[in-house]
């Protein structure tokens, strides 16, 4: 068969390669072959064709992390529709607004997530109504629809260049946007990072990071797909329960973002984890100490990369086993090139920061339905990320912020992850997230957010010294505040703007 240059084509090869080869381990324990996810996939294929979908229409999914979202993103590739998976935290206001931007044909919801999906959000344009894992008035199953239907064994739909797949971004920075991505974009880009990473058919994965997301789309679904992997799915992200997995199902890969981590060490000792033979950090600024601390108690390969969900969605990665780069998180992978640049998109100096922009073949077709903010992002052929970062002279990345993170206090550039590292190094911490709020006098003032480790007994003074220590006057913040715990994304990012809104209701921008 020839390289697969559509999702469908990727889970039609690895069937064809072995179909009795394990591809799922549910959290029920059972498993679930290449070959049966094929056959279930073409079912749900002929489903959306008897409802008339095809080309040009679009496949809503609600739900979390489950097999029935894999055979979906596989039968929209059969049928030439586009997949739009919904944040599985989504409210009903949210999800409205989703359905009404996106105006999906078909909608496919987990049944205990009904009552996040009112009638009087349905979309119009709605021609199939699906609903696994149980049954609801006025749903038809989705396992009973399956049951019914024939195999859809034509060609497959899907154009190279067609549309896949469409994220709606997390909303780290607030308002969310459809990101619409190339069929073969996601597949050149999944094969590129299964290919630097070394993937194999032996590996075994776990998706700590939802399958609704552009990463974990890419690493648990396509890029395990591409090796001819085994995938072992958990709903929802829990650290304990990941831990325990990895243990139990002997995964040897893991991505996820730095919090996810954070929390997965504090339930690692004790535990046969043997079997990791590969950790990706990525989603975020990651602390040089996380993947020291990560080396020095699992013994593994710890490996920092870099993307964003336009670039369909791995820009970078560190290869493993080559010399360590403190706070590299790699070159850029094959086919694609990077450059640093000022606010008149001119290059700077190596070593020098400045906006991170991209060139490949992976990049998104555009922004649904927002085609002025589209331009603006692709302007003069680049992709402009948005984060603030740096180039060697070796041509490795280092991450600093997002441009819009950018704290300036009289006059100073303050970099959050700067900070966040710094107090991140004290024994009391286990997370930790840093902003600006706006000061009359300063322009900004450094906030810091801290989530105490257990059992330590962390005080503001302890941490404020600490950092006097060891950043300059202007970059120590101001105040810190305790909390439980930090808001997160979906995919585990930390929402900054809602720290920012809690830290002005109790009045700490003064």
């Amino acid at each position: 068969m020839t390289t697969p240059q559509t999702v469908d084509e990727v889970f039609l090869r690895a069937a064809a390669r072995d179909d009795a080869a394990t591809h799922l381990v549910l959290p029920d324990g059972a498993t679930v072959r290449y070959g049966e996810t094929l056959a279930r996939s073409r079912r749900l294929a002929a489903v959306l064709a008897a409802a008339g979908i095809g080309p040009d229409d679009r496949v809503a999914a609600f739900m979390r992390t489950a097999r029935e979202l894999y055979e979906i993103y596989i039968a929209c590739g059969l049928v030439g529709a586009t997949a739009v998976p919904a944040n599985g935290l989504n409210t009903a206001r949210e999800n409205g607004l989703l359905f009404a931007d996106c105006t999906p044909s078909g909608l496919i919801v987990e049944a205990a997530m009904l009552d996040r999906v009112p009638a009087d959000i349905l979309p119009g344009s709605l021609r199939l109504r699906l609903v696994t894992q149980g049954t609801a008035s006025g749903w038809q199953s989705y396992d009973a629809a399956l049951a019914g239907a024939r195999e859809h064994t034509g060609p497959g739909r899907s154009r190279a260049d067609g549309a896949g797949l469409i994220i709606y971004s997390s909303g780290t920075t607030g308002a969310p946007k459809g990101i619409v991505l190339r069929q073969q974009g996601l597949v050149d880009n999944a094969r590129m990072a299964s290919g630097a990473l070394g993937y194999q058919a032996t590996d075994r994965f776990l998706t700590i990071l939802p399958s609704y997301s552009s990463f974990g789309y890419s690493f648990d679904f396509l890029q395990a797909g591409l090796a001819g992997a085994s995938t072992v799915l958990t709903p929802v992200f829990g650290a304990a329960e990941a831990v325990a997995l990895v243990e139990r199902h002997r995964v040897t890969c893991l991505a996820g973002v730095p919090t996810m981590f954070v929390r997965m060490a504090e339930h690692m000792a004790g535990r046969d984890l043997g079997c990791l033979r590969l950790i990706d950090v990525g989603g975020g600024p990651v602390p040089e100490k996380l993947k020291q601390d990560l080396r020095a108690t699992l013994g593994c390969e710890t490996v920092e990369s870099y993307g964003l969900t336009e670039i369909s969605p791995v820009a970078s990665v560190q290869v493993p086993g080559a010399p360590a780069r403190p706070g590299s998180c790699g070159p850029p992978l094959p086919g694609v090139e990077a450059r640093v640049v000022d606010e008149a998109d001119r290059d700077v100096a190596p070593g020098q920061p400045g906006e991170l922009i991209f060139r490949c073949g992976t990049i998104m077709l555009g922004y649904w339905n927002q085609p002025e903010l589209t331009a603006r992002t692709l302007r003069g052929g680049w992709l402009h990320s948005g984060d603030i970062g740096t180039i060697d002279a070796a041509g490795h990345l280092y991450i600093l912020d997002r441009l819009k993170d950018m704290i300036v206090t009289s006059g100073n550039n303050v970099y959050p992850k700067e900070v966040e590292t710094v107090i991140f190094d004290h024994p009391a911490v286990q997370s930790v997230a840093v902003v600006g709020l706006p000061d009359e006098v300063r322009g900004e003032t450094v906030r810091a957010f801290v989530v105490p480790a257990p059992g330590a007994r962390a005080s503001e003074a302890d941490i404020l010294e600490h950092c006097r220590r060891n950043l300059a006057r202007f970059k120590v913040p101001r105040s810190i505040t305790f909390i439980d715990e930090l808001p997160l994304t979906g995919s585990g990012k930390i929402r900054r703007f809602m720290l920012r809104e809690l830290a002005k209701a109790h009045g700490a921008g003064r």
